[in-house]
């Protein structure tokens, strides 16, 4: 799990597909923002979570 000031991501198994991982970026315990699709690795699936949650930080940091 990776975390900004406001925003933590988390990435899980894809329930659908066996060994592919979805991403999820969440403020407390409402979510903002899910991977359009699934991800081969997890790695790639964090590294796509790494720059949802770096957008969505600084776009939301810029409305205040």
């Amino acid at each position: 799990m990776r975390e900004t000031d406001l925003f933590t991501s988390r990435i899980e198994p894809d329930p659908l597909y066996a060994e592919r991982f979805r991403w999820t970026v969440c403020e407390g315990s409402q979510i903002h923002l899910r991977s359009p699709h699934s991800y081969a690795t997890k790695r790639e699936a964090e590294q796509e979570a790494d720059k949802a949650l770096q957008k969505l930080a600084s776009t939301w940091t810029g409305k205040r």
